[in-house]
């Protein structure tokens, strides 16, 4: 380096030197802006596939049975014996529980005895009025006295159904000591220990029929229009919710709630009946159609903007274009959604997550292993 005029040779090299420190730090100082600020901004990327993508709605709701029976006592009375207990699998006419007979059955031996009597007195009255009649033939008799003796046994045939008619109405009474199983079922609620006072119609048992067994969906009436009966559904029991079970809407209730702004889809399923929960909630999931030989791109791809959805792809050059898209299906229990662009092809990469990028801008992208297979349909919901 040549020295400046009136500077020494030793001057002149430290200025060199500290001319050399000033470059290489600029020079470093731009590697790191390269490496850093001016280094294109990294990005997940997944690739866009083709698959079938069945659509579903949500809904939850409680588990319930299409038949509810209370087992009410016909009669007043003291429980004896309970027989069953809650989550007991109960047959129709099963004996569930006994009230007290002693008193009941006290009236059925009265009840026999009156009758007993009444015939005795009723066979006296017969051969009485059969005997008067021959006399009344002969003319010993007068029909006058023989006309009393066909009223005494008139009389006393009478009291004879009397007594046989409450003689009946005790037995009935004392069978309706014995509490039946309307239908078969489990018990769901036991109200009563032995030893309670119960009256007629008082509840002692609830029976559930678990022949048919659904669950109360509650679904936004956004979506209700596209549920039709009998569609297929899967239900996810709280608690099980990696033991789906397949089910079906049985009704779509005709009334809505105004405060809720809910409707209610019964979707009945199958579960072994020790495992039935009377008011267990559940998750629904609603199948309402399917896209089939789709693009499929993940959840997290979709950029909402005012009323359209849209994609970023980036380009083989690394750069960023914006396309729109249409959703064909979706569903609120997976990461893919069937999406239709006119500018959106198989293999297309698209930016997860995308936030604070421009059209045009170069990217590094970095590739996400796919959480799915495209090859095979996936549970998805709502169709847009």
């Amino acid at each position: 380096m040549r020295t400046a005029p009136g500077e020494s040779p030793h001057q002149g090299a430290r200025r060199g030197l500290r001319i050399g420190i000033v470059l290489l730090v600029l020079a470093v100082i731009v590697v790191l802006l390269r490496l850093t600020v001016l280094r294109p901004p990294r990005v997940s990327v997944a690739t866009v596939q083709r698959g079938n993508v069945a659509a579903e709605v949500e809904g939850s709701g409680t588990v319930t049975a299409d038949a509810l029976a209370n087992i009410a006592a016909k009669i007043t009375g003291r429980v004896d014996h309970v027989f069953v207990e809650e989550g007991d699998s109960v047959s129709k006419n099963q004996i569930v529980a006994t009230l007290d007979q002693d008193g009941l059955r006290h009236q059925v031996a009265v009840a026999q005895a009156r009758l007993d009597a009444a015939r005795v007195s009723a066979e006296q009255r017969q051969r009485e009025w059969i005997r008067e009649k021959k006399l009344v033939v002969s003319g010993s008799v007068g029909v006058e006295e023989a006309q009393q003796y066909r009223e005494r046994n008139a009389v006393a045939q009478s009291a004879v159904r009397v007594a046989a008619a409450e003689l009946g109405k005790a037995t009935y009474e004392l069978s309706l000591a014995q509490i039946p199983a309307l239908s078969d079922g489990i018990v769901t609620q036991r109200w009563v220990v032995p030893g309670a006072s119960v009256v007629a119609g008082q509840p002692m048992f609830t029976i559930a029929d678990t022949h048919l067994i659904y669950v109360d969906t509650f679904v936004d009436q956004n979506v209700t229009g596209r549920i039709r009966k009998g569609e297929t559904a899967t239900v996810m029991l709280r608690g099980r919710e990696h033991q789906p079970l397949p089910g079906h809407v049985l009704r779509i209730r005709p009334r809505a709630d105004a405060a809720t702004e809910e409707t209610v889809a019964e979707v009945s399923f199958s579960i072994p009946a020790d495992q039935f929960q009377l008011g267990q909630w559940a998750n629904v999931y609603i199948r309402t159609g399917e896209a089939k030989d789709a693009l499929v791109v993940p959840q997290m791809a979709l950029t909402p903007m005012g009323n359209a959805l849209f994609v970023w792809v980036v380009g083989a050059d690394h750069t960023l274009h914006r396309i729109r898209v249409t959703v064909l299906a979706r569903s609120p229990r997976s990461s893919k959604v069937a999406v239709a662009g006119d500018d959106l092809h198989a293999g297309d990469r698209v930016v997860l997550m995308p936030m604070g990028l421009k059209p045009g801008e170069s990217v590094h992208p970095e590739p996400v292993k796919a959480a799915m297979p495209m090859g095979t349909s996936m549970g998805m919901g709502m169709a847009q």
